[in-house]
């Protein structure tokens, strides 16, 4: 109850994706935790935090609310602010404007000559290696997440700010954007908070409710329960695996055909899980409010350890492009490696 006391104090300027998360997590019931598993002989441990928005900028427009890795020398984050920043081999730019609207929900990159962005006004962006182009209407304002496999194939979702107000779903084909409302009633836990594809037919997205949409290439599913309430995120490295995470710290794996309860994250039952990204069908790192991360291996949780020290933040994001290789970022305009 003190988590969403915060979330409900310090979210208020941030996306609706927050405030479907305060929302959700006062329902959320936290089971007790399984037994600690062993820890995962990773490579490289988290490095400390640095800022990489300029130190001038309030800290009320400083959120980074998404980064995408596509590889373990380039990333590129994205900011409340509308500005972009890119990571290589280690070294973070400032951020460059992008007119897309005004602040900039996620991004992806398949490759490190092309990145997609999504903005809250409902723009796509995207970015050549070079520059980032004119934007494109995909849809109404909303809280937009997107993925893409490919250069030439993208999906986003969007969770509606107005009440009762359906989700938006589309995909993009390389020249263009085809979008549709999709929803059962628009209700706060109807809401469809992200989308994964691991190849142009097969990509899901996931709601509060704990239910699931797939595409196949073709169209969307009709919505499907997972089996865990609360779902903020989920990653598809292949079309016979992703990983769903809840706000609670339980999770889900869908092996292509069938959901299955994977347990929870000894010791995240406050920690409000926001973001989860996995390099492959073995290996995903969930990343929390609190700064905690998490790392499953084989089928089994880790303890989590602190990544981002001083309190609940507003916004987090975790992109890894190996199991030892990860970049996250969060609300105070920082961002940690590993």
């Amino acid at each position: 109850m003190i988590c969403a006391s915060f979330l409900k104090v310090h979210l208020r300027k941030k996306s609706i994706h927050a405030v479907a998360i305060a929302g959700a997590a006062t329902m959320i019931f936290v089971s007790g935790c399984s037994s600690t598993p062993s820890q995962i002989d990773l490579a490289h441990s988290w490095s400390t935090p640095v800022r990489i928005e300029p130190a001038g900028l309030s800290s009320d427009y400083s959120s980074l609310y998404g980064v995408s890795c596509a590889s373990s020398t380039f990333c590129a984050a994205v900011d409340e602010s509308g500005s972009a920043l890119f990571w290589r081999s280690g070294k973070w730019s400032s951020p460059q404007t992008v007119w897309a609207g005004g602040t900039l929900n996620s991004v992806s990159c398949p490759t490190t000559t092309f990145c997609m962005a999504m903005s809250a006004g409902g723009n796509a962006v995207n970015y050549n290696g070079q520059s980032w182009s004119t934007p494109v209407t995909v849809g109404p304002s909303a809280t937009y997440e997107v993925s893409c496999p490919t250069v030439t194939f993208c999906a986003t979702a969007a969770a509606s700010g107005t009440p009762g107000a359906p989700s938006t779903v589309g995909t993009f084909n390389g020249g263009s954007w085809s979008t549709f409302q999709t929803s059962t009633t628009g209700a706060l836990n109807d809401r469809i908070l992200d989308v994964s594809c691991a190849t142009p037919t097969f990509c899901v997205a996931v709601n509060l409710d704990g239910h699931a949409i797939i595409f196949d290439g073709t169209g969307w599913s009709t919505s499907r329960a997972t089996g865990v309430k609360g779902l903020v995120s989920v990653s598809c490295p292949s079309a016979s695996f992703c990983m769903a995470v809840a706000t609670s710290g339980s999770s889900v794996t869908f092996d292509g055909t069938s959901w299955s309860i994977s347990g929870a994250m000894p010791g995240f039952q406050a920690g409000f899980v926001r973001s989860v990204s996995c390099a492959s069908a073995t290996t995903c790192t969930a990343l929390g409010l609190s700064g905690l991360a998490a790392d499953w291996h084989q089928g089994r949780w880790t303890t989590p350890v602190l990544v981002f020290p001083g309190g609940y933040m507003a916004t987090v994001s975790v992109s890894c492009a190996t199991s030892s290789s990860c970049v996250a970022v969060n609300s105070k305009g920082s961002a940690a490696t590993r």
